[in-house]
C-alpha cells in the first residue's frame, strides 16, 4: 500500500495540533514524504528502514545513531497487518514518547480513513487516550482539551469512576477486549458524555453522574453480560464521590483500590471506596515498609508454617477470642489450639492473647497475604 503525498501532508497536519514537537512522515523507502520541517521532506533515514524492517519502534538519541536521523522515535504504521509507513517524532525521548501510541493510532485511523479529520476516527481510541491522560500523575492539558473537544464532552460534569476487573485472583487479565468494550459500549449508550476504555487488565469507565443517577443496575448488566458472554466473573470498585475536571485521577485511584481490595477478599459485586477501613492503611502502605514488618514479626518463617498459623488466628479472631469455639471451629481440642496459639507466640514474639500483640499480629498476617497477592496480580 502506497501513501500519497498529499494525504501524508494532511495526516501531519492533523496530527502537528495535538503536540508541540515536529513530526515526519516516512514512505516504505525511508524518504520523508511529508513534515512539519519543510527542510526535511526528500532526506532519506536509516531508523526508519529499521522500522519498516522490523515493525519495531526505533528510537533515536546519543546511543542509537542512524544515518540522516535526529533525536526521536519512530513507529511503524500498520494497515491490514503490514507496514505501510513510518511516522516520527523529533525530540528528547522521554519527552515524546509518551505520545507515540496516539500520534501512531491517529496516522493508522487517518490513513484508513483517508485522511478524514481527526473527529472522524475512532471514538473508543480517544476515550481510551483521554482517560489515560486524565490519569497520568501530569498530563498535557492542551492534548486533553483536544481530545475533549473531540469527543464533544465537558470534562467538569460530575462522573463517577468506576474500575472493573476480573473477580478471581491471580494476574488481572481481561479476554476478549474486543467482546468487553462492545458490552460496555452497549449498556452506556444511553448515555453519551459518560467514558470509558478496555484494557488487558479490565475496564475503566467515568460515568456521567447526577444526585438523581444510580448506576448500580447498570453495572449488574454489564456483570451478567461479562459472565454469559464469557463465562468471567467481575467486580467493580467505585470511588468516594464523583469526579471533576482536576480531580480524576485521584477518583480513579480510589475507584482502583476499592476493586484490588475486593479481589483480595474475595469479595464479588460493587465495592466503593468510602466503605474502606483496614484497607485504606494495607493499600497506602509502601511495599518496602508493609515487607519490613511481615519479615519482623515472621522473621524466617515458611509461607507454608504462616498458613498454618493464620488458619489458627483466624479461626481465634472469628470467635472473638473464645479458645473453645475456635477449637470447635478447626475440629481439635482445646487444649491443642491453645498449644497452638502458644507456637505462634513462640514463633512470631507476639502473642495473639495479649491485645497489643494481637494487633501487630492482624497486621502482619494481612500484610503478607497482601503482598503475595500484590506479587501475583502482576
Amino acid at each position: 500500500m502506497s501513501i500519497d503525498p498529499a494525504i501524508a501532508h494532511s495526516i501531519v497536519d492533523s496530527i502537528k495540533g495535538v503536540i508541540r514537537h515536529d513530526i515526519n512522515f516516512f514512505d516504505t523507502d525511508g524518504i520523508i514524504i511529508a513534515s512539519t520541517d519543510p527542510s526535511r521532506v526528500g532526506s532519506s533515514h536509516e531508523g526508519a528502514l529499521l522500522a519498516i524492517r522490523t515493525g519495531r519502534t526505533v528510537n533515536v538519541d546519543a546511543a542509537h545513531r542512524f544515518a540522516g536521523a535526529v533525536d526521536g522515535i519512530n513507529m511503524p504504521v500498520m494497515v491490514n497487518g503490514s507496514v505501510v509507513a513510518v511516522v516520527g517524532i523529533t525530540g528528547d525521548i522521554e519527552t515524546v514518547e509518551p505520545f507515540g501510541t496516539i500520534v501512531r493510532k491517529m496516522t493508522e485511523i487517518l490513513i484508513r480513513d483517508n485522511a478524514r479529520q481527526v473527529i472522524a476516527f475512532d471514538r473508543w481510541t480517544m476515550m481510551d487516550n483521554l482517560i489515560n491522560l486524565l490519569t497520568l500523575p501530569q498530563h498535557d492539558e492542551s492534548l486533553v482539551d483536544y481530545l475533549a473537544a473531540a469527543l464533544r464532552t465537558d470534562l467538569a460534569r460530575p462522573r463517577q469512576v468506576v474500575v472493573m476487573r476480573p473477580a478471581e485472583r491471580g494476574p488481572a487479565r481481561m479476554p476478549h477486549q474486543d467482546v468487553v468494550r462492545s458490552i460496555v459500549d452497549e449498556e452506556l449508550g444511553d448515555s453519551p458524555a459518560s467514558l470509558f476504555r478496555v484494557t488487558s487488565r479490565g475496564c475503566e469507565m467515568f460515568l456521567d453522574h447526577d444526585a438523581a443517577q444510580d448506576w448500580t443496575p447498570t453495572l449488574t448488566r454489564i456483570g451478567d453480560a461479562m459472565r454469559q458472554q464469557l463465562g468471567v466473573t467481575v467486580l467493580f470498585g467505585v470511588c468516594e464521590t464523583d469526579a471533576t475536571a482536576g480531580t480524576y485521577r485521584q477518583r480513579h485511584d480510589e475507584a482502583l483500590t476499592a476493586a484490588q481490595w475486593q479481589r483480595f477478599i474475595g469479595q464479588r459485586g460493587v465495592g466503593a471506596f468510602e466503605d474502606l477501613d483496614i484497607a485504606l492503611a494495607v493499600t497506602s502502605m509502601p511495599t518496602e515498609r508493609a515487607r519490613r514488618l511481615s519479615d519482623r514479626v515472621f522473621g524466617t518463617l515458611s509461607d507454608q508454617r504462616i498458613a498454618a498459623f493464620a488458619k489458627v488466628f483466624d479461626a481465634y479472631t472469628l470467635h472473638n477470642g473464645s479458645i473453645t469455639h475456635a477449637a470447635r471451629e478447626l475440629f481439635i481440642h482445646k487444649n491443642t489450639m491453645q498449644n497452638r496459639l502458644n507456637t505462634i507466640a513462640t514463633a512470631t514474639g507476639y502473642n495473639p492473647r495479649r491485645l497489643t500483640d494481637y494487633r501487630t499480629l492482624a497486621l502482619a498476617f494481612t500484610l503478607h497475604d497482601y503482598l503475595a497477592f500484590i506479587e501475583a496480580d502482576r
